[in-house]
């Protein structure tokens, strides 16, 4: 087995393993498929990706054909792990041990953050025997499609959309609640805002920024996150405007468990459970000081 990094113009490769492999796990355990469209829209990881970080997908070859693949993304205050798959006919061959063990290597003393399917005991029994640990357990909700939402929440302060200017407190946001630092993702966000991402930010009285929520609209990835917020009215707010936004799909959006406040009005809203995930590391963490909403992309939080 080889463990290189992608080569130029294996990116639709690449994208066609993510695909594969999801849905085939998906498929298997669950009975349904996580991507619904074609393999090649599942190329807005590889191409987010090599934007944020050229050259840090790895892909393990054996016998001749590429048989995993993972992103891996190193910031300011950690390094994170990104989507991790191995094509079914390669199971059980130490491909995705190989990978791990080569990010970990490249992250040194970095702590190394990921985001993991609690429905996969496979992947859950990977990553804590490589060190890593649960930190946080979140619940992935959905509205049923055509659900009308309630009014707004009333509340203090205000949402309103993102910019350039927003920057700076969004990044010291992140640090003083989930003690992570990764400026070039939410300078992504903004410099892509209309297309496929949007952002809002939340702020209080006084106009500082108390919350900050992206979400991405693409056939490869309908998600709400990532986004912190200091307490449940931001995060609401925030929620409610991104859920309002006309999207050619059915978004997905993580919310902390022991956030019981939240997931009791996301209830009333309609919101329904579709999975549950771990949020791991492996390294120092600090427990979070307000509401942390993790994505699958990007995956460096």
């Amino acid at each position: 087995m080889t463990v290189r990094p992608m080569n130029p113009g294996e990116e639709s490769t690449v994208a066609s393993l993510i695909h594969r492999s999801t849905n085939s796990w998906y498929q298997s355990k669950l009975g349904y498929e996580i991507f619904t469209g074609k393999p090649e829209d599942t190329r807005i990881f590889t191409d987010t990706y090599e934007v944020l970080d050229p050259g840090c997908c790895l892909v393990a070859e054996l016998e001749g054909k590429v048989a995993g693949s993972c992103f891996y993304h190193p910031r300011e205050s950690h390094v994170g792990l990104g989507i991790m798959n191995v094509l079914p006919d390669f199971a059980g061959k130490g491909v995705a041990k190989a990978l791990l063990e080569e990010i970990i290597g490249k992250a040194g003393e970095l702590p190394v953050r990921l985001l993991s399917s609690a429905m996969n005991l496979d992947s859950y029994s990977l990553y804590t025997k490589a060190g890593f640990a649960p930190v946080a357990v979140y619940q992935d909700m959905r509205m049923p499609a055509g659900h009308t939402l309630p009014p707004p929440p009333a509340g203090p302060g205000s949402v309103r959309m993102a910019n350039t200017g927003h920057l700076f407190g969004m990044v010291d946001l992140e640090a003083e609640i989930a003690g992570i630092s990764r400026s070039k993702d939410l300078s992504h966000f903004l410099r892509s805002q209309g297309n496929h991402w949007t952002t809002f930010v939340h702020v209080d009285a006084s106009g500082k920024i108390d919350g900050w929520l992206a979400s991405i609209d693409h056939p490869g990835c309908q998600m709400i996150g990532p986004g912190v917020m200091r307490d449940e009215n931001a995060a609401m707010a925030l929620i409610h405007m991104q859920l309002s936004q006309a999207r050619s799909g059915n978004p997905v959006f993580l919310i902390p468990t022991h956030e019981t406040i939240l997931v009791a009005e996301l209830y009333r809203w309609g919101a329904r459970n579709v999975e549950l995930h771990f949020a791991q590391v492996r390294g120092n963490s600090s427990p979070p000081g307000g509401i942390i909403m993790p994505s699958f992309l990007p995956e460096s939080g």
